[in-house]
């Protein structure tokens, strides 16, 4: 088998001595009192969103006279901020100790870092930065046809699609195992005209599955909200998918097609599910394995994608870290991205959905497909909706959510907001019709919301071993969090909980007595709730302050049926496809929430971007 070693070396402006930089940059001069050695420096900090921020620095014997950011793959726009004011604090300041930029953190404090480290050689305290690095890296083939950047489920398939088409694959994973966000994620798929619907004898078609999708739109915003495109080439192959899969042995439970009982169900049952994914990713890796076996696919571990290379307005390569911290480029006809979404990055989530939210999304999805999309041209979509969970509750600074409510058809609670108002039927339709109203509110305002309990409420919680916070089987956690005080209240008043909550104190009291009142009259005539209602009268009362937690995202990058990303002028960008969670599912399904179509989505568009990539690589030899 020939092997093709790339050895790039990548040089920039190295600032290495006085006479590199072409102003005294690094010299030493005995001479100078002050405490820098005029010049200008270069600093790295490898702690930006996007990889490296690199920062030129001038100063004088005494004061720092510029700082120039030369060189970043932060995310337009949230980043800007950052770019422009930090530079100007630390020369007002004289010093990087300066605070960071709100909505930019990250960024903020990896230019400090750079500054730092640039005014350290400044001093005589450090050696001048070397950018020289040369990447050795061996591949099964003279070049790739198709680079996949990302290696989780849908890049998987996207390796596979494109590999099984004839294409030579090098696969880019920023970690170092391939499953992605699939490793700790749910089992669900959803398909039309299954065999399991089949053998259940159940009747299903592309056609209800489209017309589920236009049922849940209609009522807000229609199709508008999503690529009716992309919706019919979903519908036409999902059911073919969970068929290929099921074929390959995964583990489908009992093979039941099912309603969802957590969102609206649908026209048919078609969610099948069995709790166990890994069998997915084990069944889709053996056959990856067979193609890297036979040197058609290469994949390189703990490689983060660092930017695209473009030539004019196509996608001709990428730029990535290699484990050891050197820089290497990729060329290539395609490049497919299988990136993930951005529900671990707080300044995206900040930026486009909430003002306050937890996260159970990996730490690896920090939206780098987002980035790259805007690099080359492509539109972002439905940004602005992404479906969460409701009930979080937060753990100190932590961005990660280790608690949360049982908001889910549970007991008694009530919701109230700041000014201590009910707002929605708290439990809404047994059928879980009422699912995705009742969730929407977490997207208002500061995204707050409080949830109350009094003592006969939790002692009957207690004895009907339902604890309050999801998997609390000990009530640890409610205990523990009671005690700290500071996201559960706890007061024999409901005037004091209220104060202790932050929220209005008489709004919240005249709330409790109209609402006992609906519970003595049997009928709740704001909202209509008719379960598990009980009245308020025993203190303690208890006050949880939630915000909603985010598993997946759903905006995504402009794509035709071809995953061909698309620009403003809704032209493919040449060289550009994608597959998995940045496709974005409200541009699939629009704003709703559809049970399966990530995992099942994983498949029928890795497949399509892999096979499409691969003959577009094969349309430029």
């Amino acid at each position: 088998m020939k092997k093709k070693v790339l050895s790039l070396v990548l040089a920039g402006a190295l600032c290495l001595s006085l006479g590199a930089c072409g102003n005294g940059a690094g010299k030493e001069t005995p001479e100078a009192k002050g405490i820098y050695t005029p010049g200008t420096y270069v600093g790295i900090s490898e702690k930006g969103v996007g990889g490296k921020v690199k920062v030129e620095v001038t100063v004088d014997e005494n004061a720092i006279t510029a700082v120039d950011v030369v060189k970043h793959a932060e995310t337009p726009g949230i980043s800007d901020p950052a770019m422009e004011q930090i530079p100007a604090a630390i020369m007002e300041a004289n010093s990087p100790e300066v605070e960071a930029v709100s909505g930019a953190t990250l960024t903020s404090e990896a230019i400090k870092e750079a500054v730092s480290g640039a005014l350290a050689v400044a001093r005589g305290e450090a050696e001048p930065v070397d950018e020289t690095n040369t990447a050795s890296v061996e591949l099964p083939f003279e070049s790739p046809d198709v680079i996949v950047i990302g290696c989780g489920f849908a890049g998987m398939n996207t390796a596979l699609g494109a590999a099984e088409a004839g294409a030579n694959v090098l696969v880019l994973e920023k970690t170092g195992k391939w499953g992605g966000s699939a490793n700790v994620g749910g089992s669900t798929l959803s398909g039309a005209g299954t065999r399991m619907q089949k053998e259940a004898g159940i009747e299903d078609t592309p056609e209800l599955l489209v017309e589920e999708v236009e049922k849940r739109n209609a009522d807000n915003g229609g199709k508008e909200n999503y690529n009716e495109e992309l919706t019919w080439y979903y519908a036409r192959h999902s059911g073919e998918a969970v068929d290929w899969l099921d074929s390959l042995g995964v583990d489908l439970g009992d093979r039941v097609p099912r309603m969802p009982s957590l969102y609206e169900p649908m026209n048919v049952a078609r969610v099948y599910s069995s709790g166990k994914i890994s069998t997915y990713i084990e069944a889709v890796g053996k056959l990856l394995t067979e193609q890297v076996d036979a040197g058609k696919v290469a994949i390189l571990y703990n490689t983060p994608a660092t930017e695209l290379i473009m030539d004019g307005s196509s996608v001709v390569g990428v730029k990535a870290q290699t484990e050891d911290g050197s820089e290497v480029e990729f060329r290539a006809p395609a490049t497919v991205m299988c990136t993930g979404g951005y529900g671990h990055s707080e300044e995206l989530l900040h930026q486009y959905n909430f003002q306050n939210c937890l996260t159970t999304s990996p730490e690896f999805c920090t939206g780098d497909g987002f980035r790259f999309a805007v690099q080359a041209g492509g539109v972002l979509k439905n940004m602005d909706y992404c479906s969460t969970y409701a009930g979080g509750v937060r753990d100190g600074d932590n961005f990660v959510k280790t608690m949360s409510v049982r908001v889910k058809d549970f007991p008694y609670m009530i919701f109230v907001n700041k000014d201590g108002e009910r707002f929605v039927d708290e439990l809404g339709a047994e059928d879980g019709s009422d699912y995705d109203e009742i969730t929407s509110w977490w997207k208002k305002g500061d995204n707050t919301v409080y949830i109350m309990f009094d003592q006969a409420m939790v002692d009957e919680l207690h004895a009907r071993e339902m604890p309050i916070f999801s998997g609390d089987k000990d009530w640890s956690k409610w205990d523990k969090a009671v005690e700290s005080g500071q996201e559960v209240f706890k007061a024999d008043t409901v005037a004091e909980v209220a104060k202790l909550a932050g929220i209005d104190g008489a709004g919240l009291e005249a709330t409790i007595e109209r609402y006992n009142g609906f519970v003595a009259a049997g009928k709740d005539d704001d909202f209509g709730r008719t379960r598990e209602m009980k009245k308020f009268e025993t203190g303690p009362y208890y006050i949880i302050r939630t915000i909603p937690y985010v598993m997946i995202t759903s905006g995504g990058a402009w794509m035709n049926d071809k995953c061909q990303l698309l620009n403003e002028a809704g032209e493919p960008i040449p060289g550009l496809y994608q597959a998995g969670e940045m496709v974005g599912n409200a541009n699939i399904c629009g704003h709703t929430t559809f049970g399966g179509i990530q995992n099942t989505g994983c498949v029928v568009f890795g497949k399509q971007a892999g096979t499409q990539a691969a003959a577009y690589a094969a349309e430029q030899k």
